[in-house]
């Protein structure tokens, strides 16, 4: 992983005033991420009448020999490049993409919530771009939503992700990173996803980092 912590002059004369203050200086981190397209896995689940289909890949960059220390207030600015074209299919009613981080052995309790966009690229050209939220736990995640119309398929072979950090209960060190994309079927219940849909949506991005823990169980 490439990192490069980011300060202009102007940022550290307030850093010297807010460490007078006592506070914490907030700092914006440029990443680099790459992933074999190979090494994604696909599952699909039914609740109810709703279908869901979800793909996670794990990414190289960011590990125990390389890892990340993030805090609330903080900035990533993380460019991940894919071995291959990857085409995420149209969805039914909804797709979500999340580009993910955290700890495998263990993250801290509370909610964590970050905003910021996505621009995703075929080559040299933009295929689509968006900006989006999250609130997770367990984990840090920056994701985007594609609703109808635009929820067709996204072929691309790298993507721009840029988000802040704006609820972390305490300063994290992560050692995995991943992307995961989730195609929303709701069946009779089409239409804008109730709090109970997106709550299931969460519960996916939580799945998608149990994946990736439980391969380093039988990797060792």
């Amino acid at each position: 992983m490439i990192v490069t912590r980011l300060t202009a002059a102007s940022v550290a004369a307030f850093a010297v005033c807010a460490a007078w203050g006592g506070l914490a200086q907030a700092a914006t981190y440029g990443i680099s991420l790459d992933g074999v397209v190979a090494g994604g896995s696909y599952s699909s689940q039914d609740i109810g009448a709703n279908h869901y289909d979800q793909w996670v890949l794990e990414l190289d960059g960011v590990s125990d020999d390389s890892p990340l220390t993030l805090a609330q207030g903080d900035t990533v600015n993380a460019t991940v490049t894919l071995d291959e074209l990857f085409t995420i299919p149209a969805s039914a009613d909804l797709t979500t993409f999340l580009l993910y981080f955290g700890n495998f052995d263990g993250f801290p309790a509370g909610d964590v919530t970050t905003s910021g966009t996505f621009v995703f690229y075929n080559g040299a050209d933009v295929v689509v771009s968006g900006s989006g939220s999250s609130g997770t736990a367990g984990q840090i995640a920056h994701s985007i939503a594609f609703f109808p119309p635009g929820n067709g398929s996204i072929t691309f072979d790298s993507f721009y992700a840029s988000f802040t950090i704006d609820q972390l209960p305490e300063d994290v060190t992560l050692n995995y990173a991943g992307i995961s994309y989730t195609l929303f079927d709701l069946g009779a219940n089409a239409g804008v996803p109730e709090p109970g849909t997106w709550a299931l949506m969460i519960l996916g991005f939580g799945a998608a980092g149990a994946i990736l823990r439980r391969r380093r169980t039988v990797a060792a």
